[in-house]
């Protein structure tokens, strides 16, 4: 029984090293990689975040950073291309806020945010809830839609390169003119 362990364990001994030196030369970039595309698909996310919150903040400037030096944004109030005539365009529509601005009456919600990076672009599509203040003071749903996303990477930063929103709740026809907003958006839309 002795003479079966002996060669038995010194043939383990030598296979061990042999498995361990194969398991350690796999490749170090494929975990960086996948620890690239996680990063990236996480710094995307706070994009999407970071974009409803800057709108409720009136922060358009904030807004509007995130985009490409050519993102173009496209939705209800039509559409505009680069940082500043995506700022421009939310003055137009939003009017500009006093200073010292605190929202107290809506709110966006964003949610399934789902995120494809692919070297430097990236693609992701996300649902929104647009929520107000009612008479009697308790959170309403107004609005809900779709976000259509493609990202760049531009020196070094994510941005948005194309931004297209969808009204599923109301529907919005995104080839037709832009419909009158919703009676509840009398605060939130200049008119």
């Amino acid at each position: 029984m002795r003479s079966i362990r002996l060669p038995a364990m010194l043939a383990v001994a030598l296979v061990l090293p042999a498995c361990a030196a194969h398991a350690e030369s796999k490749p170090a970039s494929n975990l960086e990689q996948r620890v690239q595309a996680l990063e990236d698909e996480r710094e995307i996310r706070e994009i999407i975040i970071k974009y409803g919150e800057y709108l409720d903040a009136r922060d358009y400037a904030g807004y509007a950073s995130q985009f490409a030096s050519n993102g173009v944004w496209t939705g209800g109030f039509g559409s505009a291309t680069g940082p500043a005539e995506i700022e421009a365009m939310l003055k137009k529509n939003l009017g500009v806020p006093e200073a010292g601005f605190i929202n107290k009456d809506n709110f966006h919600l964003n949610t399934t945010i789902v995120v494809h990076v692919d070297g430097d672009k990236a693609t992701a599509r996300s649902r929104y809830l647009f929520m107000t203040r009612s008479d009697e003071n308790r959170p309403v749903p107004l609005l809900a839609g779709r976000y259509f996303d493609e990202f760049v990477r531009e020196n070094g930063q994510w941005k948005i390169f194309r931004r297209t929103t969808h009204g599923v709740i109301p529907y919005r026809d995104g080839n037709a003119p832009p419909p009158p907003p919703p009676a509840g958006l009398g605060g939130v839309i200049k008119q």
